[in-house]
């Protein structure tokens, strides 16, 4: 969930942002796992800036950019059935049917090669991926909705390996797709569901050969998300 405000985000003072992350605050103000600017951007298209819930920029936010593509369309900031919005990633188009957006990202480089791990009930090894935002892969082989997610994020999220953090995706294979659950850096906590973690998970997932395209991932939302891909040059 996040707070949408028609403003420019690059205009936001350091004051400014220590006060977005109070808002943040889950019971003691609104509460949200991040925020976004729209503003205009160049050719009709849309601007938006994406700060984390503690008031930090982010390049992107997958769920983030659905919901702003949704509000932008219903506002008035874009017309027809699609937009084109422009992140700190690179411009993104957005098809809104109903409730239902999807996202045509860019290009993501290929995962990196394995880091050690530790962890009672994790496996030896994760694997790094950036879709833009940096993410840690993590394959779960128990009770994926009983792992002391809590207790394992704070550290993999600072993994050494990863000198930005990232966020760390819990991932169990179900049948022909994928359960996925999130600790989300700028957050310092689990959210209900990460795009752009999803999107990592079903890459890397199918790289290792675990699942095939298009992948059906459900999240702690109870949202099941579906990520089509083309392997080949990234």
């Amino acid at each position: 969930d996040f707070l949408i405000f028609e403003a420019n985000g690059r205009a936001l003072t350091e004051q400014d942002r220590r006060r977005l992350a109070l808002a943040c605050r889950r019971g003691l103000s609104v509460g949200a796992d991040g925020a976004l600017f729209l503003s205009p951007g160049e050719k009709g298209r849309v601007r938006v800036d994406y700060f984390n819930a503690d008031g930090g920029p982010a390049t992107f936010c997958a769920n983030g950019t659905r919901c702003a593509a949704r509000y932008a369309l219903r506002h008035g900031l874009a017309a027809g059935g699609s937009v084109v919005l422009e992140t700190g990633w690179g411009p993104i188009e957005a098809r809104v049917d109903g409730e239902q957006v999807t996202l045509a990202l860019p290009a993501v480089p290929a995962p990196l090669d394995p880091i050690p791990i530790s962890g009672r009930g994790l496996p030896p090894t994760a694997i790094p991926m950036k879709v833009g935002v940096p993410h840690l892969v993590v394959f779960v082989r128990g009770d994926l909705g009983k792992l002391a997610i809590d207790r394992f994020g704070p550290s993999l999220r600072r993994h050494p390996a990863l000198p930005e953090g990232a966020n760390v995706n819990f991932v169990k294979v179900e049948g022909r797709g994928l359960a996925v659950r999130t600790f989300e850096r700028g957050v310092e906590g689990e959210t209900l569901a990460c795009g752009s973690g999803v999107v990592a998970s079903a890459v890397v997932a199918a790289g290792q050969g675990r699942v095939s395209p298009p992948i059906a991932c459900s999240t702690k939302s109870g949202v099941s998300f579906t990520v089509a891909f083309t392997p080949g040059g990234g």
